[in-house]
């Protein structure tokens, strides 16, 4: 993930620094448009990964509405290093088309995630059983024909075929779905609950934020009040109070 993040910044720095929004083409030279746009695009990946953090797990409007002091605070730091660059920047014109920009342009980006989060998921081909040739009566019957898939074998469909291996547990990760099997981890634009609803007969969720396989659960604690189970990975997922039941209910612990 950091490499990424470090390439996401080299890429649109140097985009940024070429085409010179907001007046940096005519006030800067490329190598000044270069620093002025390091700073900006690097604060403005921190933030956002700071306010993904924070609203881990939280509902889809409390994340719309936390673009407002985001926006906010990106403008505000941009209208200080314009005010200290460009001597004719300043005044509240100035930062209120700042501050306008740039809260469309994350509320923008934040409704695109949203749809295609909830949109673009990964269809899944249905699985038809093998049958026997109609013009050859004497075919052995297979015995696996009247078996339903296995769940978590339809669910893994979805993963690169290097990470396929017997299911683990899901972590949902802001607009993404954390899936570690014992071959590996990768994520995928899933919400958890439909995920869950798919693996119903594999496992239970424990958390809003956790599902765990049962047949991966390798034991259970407490620590400060608080229930853990410890999965075959060797991590600990949280139990909260609202999931405890149906975690008891399935002989986890």
């Amino acid at each position: 993930m950091t490499v990424w993040l470090l390439l996401l910044w080299v890429l649109v720095t140097i985009f940024a620094a070429s085409a010179g929004p907001f007046g940096t083409f005519e006030g800067l030279g490329f190598g000044g448009r270069l620093g002025y746009w390091a700073v900006i695009v690097g604060l403005s990946i921190c933030l956002t990964r700071l306010q993904l953090h924070l609203l881990r797990g939280r509902p889809q409007i409390l994340r719309f509405a936390s673009q407002l002091p985001y926006g906010l605070a990106l403008a505000a730091i941009a209208h200080g290093m314009n005010m200290v660059i460009f001597a004719n920047w300043g005044g509240w014109s100035d930062f209120g088309f700042l501050a306008l920009v740039t809260l469309s342009v994350v509320l923008m980006i934040e409704a695109a995630v949203f749809l295609a989060r909830s949109y673009a998921q990964p269809v899944v081909p249905p699985v038809v059983p093998p049958t026997a040739e109609p013009d050859n009566p004497a075919a052995p019957p297979d015995p696996g024909a009247d078996c339903e898939p296995d769940p978590a074998v339809l669910f893994q469909r979805r993963l690169p075929l290097e990470k396929r291996g017997a299911l683990i547990r899901l972590e949902a990760q802001d607009h993404y779905l954390l899936v570690v099997t014992d071959r590996g981890s990768d994520t995928l634009l899933l919400r958890l609950g439909d995920a869950a609803d798919e693996l119903a007969e594999v496992g239970v969720r424990v958390h809003r934020s956790h599902w765990v396989s049962c047949a991966q659960v390798r034991g259970h604690s407490r620590q400060k009040g608080r229930d853990f189970l410890k999965m075959a990975d060797g991590q600990q997922v949280p139990v909260s109070r609202s999931y405890k039941e149906a975690a008891q209910a399935a002989g986890l612990f």
